[in-house]
């Protein structure tokens, strides 16, 4: 069985392959630069759901599954939130969805995304550090190491594939 995610982020390819590898122990995994066909921050849940689908159909091709990983933000009560999907396509057409990792940005953060600028950058930039999001990420910062972006994202595609897991739930 061979799964294409629609990103070369270590964090999230390795996320993919180990939620794939709980129910699909002998599938291979491979990640490759795919469009998300939105802008490199996407600033809505609806902008974040799209990137995924069109991450995700980019990859499918000949293969068993493609998936797309997006990262996005959004604003809830007047608060940005980082977010992100999952969706995951198989041969047929089918889309699975699952989204998570909601956590408020701090306004400083948040003010910076305002005004044009990307989580990932803005990260590097604030702590010094490079390729933020290809490590813990911003939740790990935030976190101070208690939470980690790749098992975050495990949990997200867990869920997405929970309509392949179970299809008899969705006839």
């Amino acid at each position: 069985m061979k799964i294409i995610v629609g990103s070369t982020n270590p964090v999230k390819v390795g996320a993919v392959e180990e939620a794939f590898k709980k129910n699909f122990p002998e599938c291979s995994v491979i990640g490759q630069e795919a469009s998300s066909g939105v802008s490199e921050q996407p600033r809505s849940e609806e902008e974040t759901i799209n990137g995924a689908i069109n991450r995700a159909k980019n990859c499918i091709a000949d293969n068993d599954y493609g998936v797309g990983v997006e990262g996005g933000v959004c604003v809830i009560n007047n608060k940005m939130f980082d977010c992100a999907w999952v969706a995951i396509i198989d041969k047929s057409g089918k889309i699975g969805l699952s989204g998570g990792l909601y956590f408020e940005l701090p306004p400083k953060v948040a003010k910076k995304i305002e005004e044009g600028g990307e989580l990932g950058p803005i990260m590097n930039e604030m702590t010094g550090e490079e390729n933020v999001k290809q490590k813990m990420g911003a939740i790990g910062i935030f976190s101070k190491g208690q939470l980690d972006r790749k098992q975050a994202y495990v949990q997200i595609v867990l869920s997405a594939m929970i309509k392949f897991v179970s299809p008899e739930w969705f006839e």
